[in-house]
């Protein structure tokens, strides 16, 4: 239902104002009053009403000049102005329209005529202010920096702004279904939303097919809104394309920086398997009076360490996101393991733990690396004497109003639990706040660039996963990352 129209009467005459209320108090109107010139401007400010009644003979300050001040502030500049007056000459007329009133009526007026007015003068002032809200919308999706596309459920576009066109190849720019744009399946998942009337999903990413550039990726978002008495889709497109190359390089660059942190103890134990390698080929050259095979066997096992060290090194090396595969986290994670214990040096006692039968879930290998390599990079750090560093990955139910880091709010269910566990310094309570964020750092400058646990969340959230931080000061701290665990038709039931 409508609300009512509000009409300002100002009139400094008592039983004009009366008599103006009871004639429009039946119309269902919210009526204000007014004695004064200045109380008007005050009430017209504050209630912003749809039409002015005002009276032209007032004291100190008449009709003409409250008319004048409501025209020039820009909140009531619009509001339609009809003006009575017992002076029904021209020269007040003309006077008046000058002053920016709309309309007169002549004392006495005719209640009808009266009525008929207003009736007519609001309804042009409704239809007015909604095509100056059409408008403003309008100016929104048109000038938009992001791609705005209104389309029927079926995907038939109805709208769309510069910014979508911008994407697009020329020849394609025109389709005339949305859902052409992407691929079949990006396409059932939207219909899927929209269909379960869901409010709206954020961060659907997607490959923009027919796109100028190749290589963008943009962002969906879906929403139903009403429109014309039925409910169509509004989507909203945004090119991530220079952000996922950002975050591309970035990555790339922290895995740099872990390498190189890395190498110092890896040159160290390469450097004792070339001496293991160079001393059993000299034994076998002076013929040594021990069997050749047991030199042998020393070369290969040694050749194999090394070889396996580099290949380890190599895969943490290679970057960029791959397709998320269904599998298990068990094999990165102690591939990990195992170069962990090879180059932390024998002040470290590493220990890696996994549970029997974990379930596949939806992860990137490379990028489980990266997850298990960084937290074990900063346990290291806070045991600069040595300690006990733990891996382990268990399969966990978390239950409704679980906390997690960076403001999360996981989803009940089933999840696999990565943890790395330290027995270090624990993390101060002051620090806990800013742990997550890019480039924040407690090392030393030239150190560490900060962005280790940044990647972590990163690549956590990239999974659909959420990490969880149990420390205290002086006895350890313990980093979960959960990976949510896909239904299979045994589990859900079916």
């Amino acid at each position: 239902m409508p609300t009512p129209s509000k009409i300002l009467i100002v009139d400094d005459e008592p039983n004009a104002l009366r008599l103006l209320r009871n004639l429009l108090t039946p119309d269902g109107y919210k009526l204000f009053d007014a004695h004064s010139g200045a109380e008007a401007l005050r009430v017209a400010q504050s209630e912003i009403p749809d039409i002015v009644l005002l009276d032209v003979m007032m004291p100190e300050m008449d009709g003409y000049q409250v008319c004048t001040q409501l025209r020039a502030d820009p909140a009531l500049a619009n509001i339609p102005i009809l003006m009575l007056t017992a002076l029904d000459d021209r020269e007040s007329m003309l006077r008046g329209l000058e002053a920016g009133a709309d309309d007169f009526l002549a004392k006495p007026f005719d209640s009808i005529e009266l009525r008929a007015r207003i009736r007519a003068i609001t309804r042009l002032n409704r239809f007015r202010q909604l095509y100056e809200e059409r408008a403003r919308m309008e100016a929104a999706i048109t000038y938009a920096p992001y791609g705005v596309v209104l389309a029927e459920l079926d995907g038939k576009i109805l709208q769309r702004n510069a910014a979508f066109t911008r994407l697009l190849t020329p020849a394609s720019a025109e389709l005339e279904n949305f859902y052409n744009y992407f691929s079949s399946a990006v396409a059932a998942k939207l219909q899927q939303t929209l269909a379960a009337n869901l409010t709206t999903v954020m961060a659907l990413e997607a490959a923009l097919t027919f796109a100028l550039n190749p290589a963008t990726v943009v962002e969906i978002s879906c929403a139903l809104i009403p429109w014309q008495g039925r409910r169509i889709a509004h989507f909203v497109v945004r090119d991530r394309t220079e952000e996922k190359q950002l975050e591309e390089q970035l990555l790339h660059s922290q895995r740099i920086e872990l390498l190189g942190q890395l190498a110092g103890s890896t040159i160290h134990d390469v450097n004792n398997i070339l001496s293991a390698i160079y001393g059993s080929a000299q034994l076998i050259e002076m013929k040594a009076g021990q069997d050749f095979k047991i030199h042998l066997d020393q070369i290969l096992t040694s050749t194999e360490r090394g070889a396996s060290m580099l290949r380890q090194l190599m895969m943490f090396a290679r970057g960029d996101d791959e397709a998320l595969e269904l599998t298990s986290p068990t094999e990165p994670t102690a591939e990990v393991a195992a170069m962990i214990k090879e180059t932390f040096g024998r002040l470290y006692e590493v220990n890696y733990e996994a549970a029997a039968d974990l379930p596949r879930v939806l992860v990137d290998p490379t990028q489980i690396h990266q997850i298990v390599m960084n937290l074990c990079v900063n346990a290291r750090d806070a045991m600069p004497d040595g300690g006990q560093l733990t891996i382990s990955l268990d399969r966990r139910t978390v239950p409704n109003g679980l906390t997690a880091v960076m403001g999360d709010t996981p989803a009940a269910g089933d999840y696999i639990v990565l943890s790395v566990r330290d027995t270090g310094t624990g993390i101060p309570a002051h620090i806990l706040p800013k742990l997550f964020d890019p480039f924040f750092s407690t090392k030393p400058k030239g150190k560490g660039t900060g962005l280790g646990l940044a990647t972590v969340i990163r690549l956590v959230r990239r999974h659909k996963g959420f990490v969880t931080l149990e420390t205290t000061p002086g006895q350890g701290t313990c980093f979960r990352c959960h990976f949510p665990i896909q239904a299979t038709p045994r589990e859900s039931g079916h």
